[in-house]
């Protein structure tokens, strides 16, 4: 069989799938949601075609061994060059798809870059959309990623303007007066670090290569995640739950879970200040006490809903997401397009196999640079801290 041929017709496939991805996220009539939906179908498909690539390729590996073994029986079977040297098919056939990293690359069209493989734009977005489907904060619907060059960006903010008033016929009317101030936003740089010996790269079952760029892909969300709840703001992003940041609400003693009276109060006050709720984001013990809260203490039904209905997961219509990276007793109502994130560049995956060339171990690199994290209006992000006792 031509294993060659079926390997490279499921690497076009691929290819195609990778081109609707791109056409997806370019499209400025999907909105966030329908884009992540649409993406996360065609990088299953992205998925299978690369595995049935890997499989032909595997197929074609044995099968040139096979002949390389019997090549002694005559140059019929062996394959035999001009000048009678067997051909060793495995490695031509492993030069195909030689590492995870220049697979990508090859389906991608993108290039090599100094210092290791890197991964083309197109795949490096793709594990931005990972890490925002992994991240709990991110997930948040409406939350403004600025994307921006340079090394740091400044979001002009409108902090007070005048009142307009009734202007009498003919009369000069009142100068109106604007003050303006600015978020700025200085990149932090967030990393992660992996090595592994060829010899686990290539006796592994699976593609040890992507299993890494997945593991480091996750620590990165789950530590962004971490410091867009609780970051102290100097050597890290400054997170919500930082003095000054939001608003805070602390329940008074005796007052130890959080109850939707008091998310119900945090969404009025937000709807206030002119602002529109859109998330309910809740540290696990908090969204347990949400979700079990019953219309009296020993029975009766559920106030988020019955247990077979998706309401469960959401209350007053805002979705529920839940994270350990939030303190816990603590529920955070918020208007998440008044909340600002900067992205100084997408997530990035390296691998060297030149690093650790004594140590014969390919070494892994995992960036990406957040600029900041800043609320437009502390009055539409409603931290509500319940009582330790």
């Amino acid at each position: 069989m031509d294993y060659k041929k079926f390997a490279q017709n499921a690497l076009e496939k691929r290819a195609a799938v990778v081109d609707e991805m791109r056409s997806v996220r370019e499209n400025s009539k999907l909105s966030d949601a329908e884009k992540r939906r649409r993406i996360d179908e065609l990088d299953l498909d992205a998925n299978r075609f690369e595995a049935e690539a890997r499989d032909y390729v595997e197929r074609a590996e044995r099968e040139a061994e096979s002949r390389a073994a019997i090549g002694r029986f005559g140059s019929a079977l062996t394959g035999r060059s001009e000048r009678g040297e067997i051909r060793d098919e495995g490695d031509e056939w492993r030069g195909l798809l030689p590492s995870g990293n220049e697979y990508r690359t090859l389906i991608a069209g993108g290039s090599p870059s100094a210092g290791g493989y890197a991964v083309p734009a197109t795949v490096a977005d793709k594990w931005v959309e990972h890490l925002r489907n992994s991240s709990v904060f991110l997930k948040a619907p409406g939350v403004n990623v600025h994307r921006f060059e340079g090394g740091s960006f400044i979001l002009p903010s409108l902090t007070s303007s005048s009142t307009p008033g009734v202007t009498a016929e003919g009369a000069s009317i009142t100068e109106s007066a604007a003050t303006f101030a600015g978020l700025t936003f200085a990149p932090q740089k967030y990393a992660d670090f992996y090595k592994a010996s060829n010899e686990v790269i290539s006796d592994a079952s699976f593609d040890m290569r992507n299993l890494i760029a997945g593991v480091m892909t996750r620590n990165l969300a789950a530590k962004v995640d971490l410091d867009c709840f609780q970051g102290a703001g100097t050597s890290q992003l400054t997170g919500l739950t930082k003095s000054g940041v939001a608003t805070a609400v602390n329940l008074t003693a005796g007052n130890t879970v959080v109850k939707w009276d008091n998310v119900i109060s945090a969404y009025s006050d937000i709807e206030g200040i002119g602002a529109t709720p859109g998330v309910i984001w809740a540290s696990p013990d908090m969204a347990k006490a949400l979700r079990t809260e019953r219309e009296n203490s020993t029975n009766g039904g559920y106030l988020a809903g019955q247990v077979t209905d998706p309401v469960a997961k959401a209350g007053v219509g805002l979705p529920l997401l839940v994270s350990a990276n939030l303190p816990a007793k603590t529920v955070i109502v918020a208007d998440p397009t008044r909340v600002h994130i900067g992205v100084r560049s997408d997530v990035a995956i390296a691998m060297s196999e030149e690093f650790l060339f004594d140590k014969d171990a390919v070494a892994f690199r995992a960036t990406f640079r957040v600029a900041g994290l800043a609320v437009d209006n502390p009055a539409a992000v409603v931290v509500i801290k319940a009582s330790a006792t």
